[in-house]
C-alpha cells in the first residue's frame, strides 16, 4: 500500500501544472441577411396610363421603405416613386409613359431600417398603344389615373422625359435623410410643381436618402 501511494505521489509531482483555460473571444456579430424582394417583372406598358409596380419586400420587421425606379429611353437619369404598403406588398404607381418613351427601364429597391439597400435586376418594358398590343408579354396593372409625385435620383429638377401626368419633381441635396429614418433634411430642397420652381419648400417630405442610389450599369 505504501509502495502504491509513493508511486502515485511521484507521478503527480512529475506531471506538468494545469494551464489556466484561455479566455473565450466574444463571437463576432453576424451581419443581417439582405432584404428579399419578390417581384414578377412586367415587360409591357400601355401609353397614357399609370403603370403599377408591385413587389413583396421581406422580412416585414426590417423594411423601412420600397421604391420603384424608372426612366424612359429618352433619358439616362433615373427617377423613383415611393411605394406604399398594401395588403402585405409594396405598390408603386409610375407616371404615364408616352408611346415614344419605350422601352421603359425600371427596378425595385428595398430600404432596410438599418440603412441597407437591396434592389432587383433592371427590367425593360415596351410601350404600346393598346393592351391587346402586348400580346403574350406580361402587362403592367393600371394604377390610379392621378398625377404622380416623383423624385429625381440624380438630383436634378427636370421633368422625367417621355412621361406625362407628373404632379411634382423633388430633388434632395446630397446627404439628405428621410424623416422616417430619423435623419434630418439637410441642404436646400428644390421642387418643381406644375412647372414652377420652389426653393426651401419646408413641407416636401420626399427626399433622397443618405448616399447615392445603387449603381446601375445604364447610368
Amino acid at each position: 500500500m505504501r509502495r502504491y501511494l509513493a508511486s502515485s505521489l511521484v507521478i503527480l509531482l512529475a506531471a506538468p501544472p494545469f494551464a489556466p483555460a484561455a479566455p473565450q473571444e466574444p463571437a463576432a456579430p453576424t451581419a443581417p441577411a439582405p432584404l428579399a424582394i419578390a417581384h414578377s417583372p412586367v415587360s409591357c406598358m400601355v401609353a397614357g396610363t399609370n403603370p403599377q409596380i408591385d413587389a413583396r419586400i421581406s422580412p416585414d420587421d426590417r423594411v423601412e421603405a420600397g421604391r420603384a425606379y424608372f426612366r424612359s429611353a429618352r433619358g439616362k437619369a433615373f427617377y423613383y416613386v415611393e411605394m406604399a404598403p398594401e395588403a402585405g406588398r409594396f405598390v408603386g404607381v409610375l407616371p404615364k409613359p408616352r408611346l415614344d418613351a419605350g422601352p421603359i427601364t425600371y427596378y425595385v429597391e428595398g430600404l432596410g431600417r438599418d440603412s441597407t439597400r437591396t434592389q432587383t435586376p433592371e427590367q425593360r418594358a415596351v410601350v404600346v398603344d393598346k393592351p391587346e398590343d402586348c400580346r403574350d408579354k406580361p402587362v403592367a396593372a393600371l394604377g390610379p389615373a392621378d398625377p404622380v409625385a416623383v423624385v429625381s435620383a440624380a438630383g436634378g429638377t427636370a421633368l422625367p422625359p417621355g412621361f406625362s401626368g407628373v404632379s411634382s419633381v423633388v430633388a434632395g441635396s446630397a446627404g439628405a435623410g428621410t424623416a422616417a429614418a430619423g435623419g434630418g433634411i439637410s441642404g436646400t430642397t428644390i421642387a418643381i410643381v406644375g412647372g414652377a420652381i420652389a426653393v426651401g419648400v419646408g413641407t416636401v417630405a420626399i427626399v433622397t436618402t443618405t448616399g447615392n442610389p445603387p449603381a446601375s450599369p445604364s447610368r
